[in-house]
């Protein structure tokens, strides 16, 4: 096992050296990739001799960190890795967040719905054109590009005379309380930025608590979920883009994963807690008021936080009711809001939409047609490796006009679905309360990547509907893993190797294919300084 790393480097290198022989590359000369490959080859090689000849250095340095550890408090030592990788998440997502430069060319719907809310109105305070208003059908692409009439902020909603917006009004909801001064310099971005570290914190902070309890799981590989909690694609990619799409869909997984959270900690008590069950159906309400195409989800989690007290006496009544309540409030709200703005409570905007397609023809938004091509697409579009840093990018698909690849290539962790999986069909007489709450977030998240598969249009973003969702599952699953086999280290130490491989892969995709334009003419910078060090180039 030590010399590892020496036989997988160098068996890189030769395949490089000798690429032409043995037929990867047809052409004899030293590409782009080739050099590539030679350079990773010799990094390895050379790490695998450094852990050769510091072997023993390691080990005692190993063997100090883990009676560290031991003699620390184990709830002190999760919480200093719990901080630990917050603050480092909050580096890492300012530095991720798309480029406040070009701010003055991109429209802010959020802060711009505030000001129509606090003006007593619920449309945008930006005018229609007479040009657009004159049209017979504004809602035809090729007829407003065929009379080049595209003087309005893209994807809104034109409804008799008025712009509105389709995505859901909890974000400009909660910016009421702002002037209008301060609302002109609050941009989608920043709403982005927000609520995708809140959405952080509430999955890292599910993850821990339920982990605390685990007394057999290390808190080293809490540190390792932490960070693909935090830095997995596509969390990292959508803080490179920063728009309303990104901003509504984080909000809605803040919300959402914030009452999963509460619904948990419900779950885990021995008997229910009233305040817990409100504070989760408020979080699911609001959640709802972002993005309704989360309804399904919250659904299954309303009815696995509640099913217990459906068949108890009525002295429990009262953690229904307070579930019950904020739902039914959010749901009127929503319902009134459509009906005040197009008259239908079932109409959220989307049919006089001014985006690609007319949705006052097209009607075929949904179906099971759709779901061989998204699943392809969704799990095994390509990504393109390159030899100049960040070494890979998305592909376009062509059908959506969006770069994306396959979550088996960019998110391999994924594939660890099987281990919640797995413990609900054969294990779920174990660890009850546990159970309850990986039928929760499984459910949950099996309910909205079936909508996302049954939906015409495919982008990257909508897989943030069920990945929140599927790595909790994941990561409570492992602390159940080693629950069980704590008493066998060689199935340990495997569920160890497998999962941090995994996970480094993981976070590298998540971190390379986000990396914005000022981190890599850095990163460039340095790796051609590196290259001329090692006499490379």
């Amino acid at each position: 096992m030590k010399y590892i790393f020496l036989i997988f480097g160098g068996m890189i290198t030769l395949m490089a050296i000798f690429a032409n022989q043995l037929g990867i590359d047809n052409d004899t000369g030293w590409g782009g990739g080739r050099t590539l490959l030679l350079k990773v080859g010799l990094v390895i090689f050379l790490f695998g001799l450094m852990l050769l000849i510091f072997r023993a250095q390691l080990q005692k340095l190993q063997i100090k960190v883990r009676d560290l550890l031991h003699s620390a408090n184990r709830d002190v030592a999760i919480g200093i890795v719990f901080a630990f990788i917050a603050v480092l998440t909050a580096f890492g997502y300012n530095w991720l967040l798309r480029d406040k430069s070009d701010s003055d060319k991109i429209y802010n719907y959020y802060s711009e719905l505030a000001k129509g809310f606090r003006s007593g109105n619920l449309y945008l305070p930006e005018t229609p054109s007479p040009a657009l208003l004159a049209m017979e059908n504004p809602y035809d692409t090729a007829l407003r590009k065929q009379m080049d009439i595209e003087d309005f902020p893209w994807d809104v909603t034109l409804y008799k005379g008025r712009f509105y917006i389709y995505w859901g009004p909890t974000p400009a909801f909660l910016l009421l309380p702002f002037s209008d001064d301060f609302l002109a310099n609050i941009e989608d971005f920043h709403l982005t930025l927000v609520f995708a570290f809140g959405l952080f914190l509430y999955t890292a902070v599910t993850v821990t608590t339920l982990w605390k309890r685990l007394k057999s799981a290390p808190v080293w590989m809490l540190a390792i979920l932490l960070l693909v909690l935090g830095f997995s694609v596509p969390m990292t990619t959508m803080l490179g883009r920063g728009e309303v799409y990104e901003a509504a869909i984080f909000a809605c997984q803040f919300f959402f994963i914030g009452g999963c959270y509460w619904a948990s900690m419900s779950l885990m008590d021995a008997s229910p807690i009233p305040w817990k069950f409100a504070l989760a159906a408020l979080h699911w309400a609001f959640a709802i008021g972002a993005r309704v195409t989360i309804l399904p989800a919250v659904a299954i989690a309303a009815l696995i936080m509640c099913l217990p007290m459906l068949f108890t006496t009525q002295a429990r009544l009262k953690p229904l009711i307070a579930a019950v309540l904020p739902l039914l409030a959010g749901g009127a709200a929503l319902a009134w809001y459509n009906w005040a703005r197009f008259g239908s409570i079932f109409e959220f905007g989307i049919r006089y939409q001014l985006a690609n397609v007319d949705y006052t023809q097209f009607k075929g938004s949904f179906g099971l047609q759709y779901i061989a091509e998204n699943l392809r697409v969704y799990f095994l579009h390509p990504v393109n490796f390159q030899s100049r840093y960040p070494f890979l990018s998305m592909v376009e698909y062509t059908a959506s006009n969006d770069r994306l690849s396959g979550l088996l290539y960019i998110a391999p962790f994924i594939v660890l679905i099987f281990l919640p999986l797995y413990r609900l069909v054969f294990r779920m007489k174990e660890n009850t309360h546990y159970n309850k709450v990986l039928v929760m977030y499984t459910g949950a998240a099996m309910v909205s990547a079936i909508f996302i598969f049954t939906f015409y249009f495919i982008t990257l973003r909508y897989t943030l509907d069920f990945l929140p969702s599927t790595l909790i599952a994941i990561a409570v699953s492992l602390g159940l893993e080693y629950e069980a086999w704590k008493e066998k280290r060689f199935m340990t130490s495997g569920i160890s190797s497998l999962v941090s491989a995994l996970a480094l892969v993981n976070v590298t995709m998540g971190i390379l294919l986000a990396s914005p334009e000022s981190g890599t003419a850095f990163m460039l910078n340095f790796l051609n300084s590196a290259s001329k060090l090692l006499g490379l180039k």
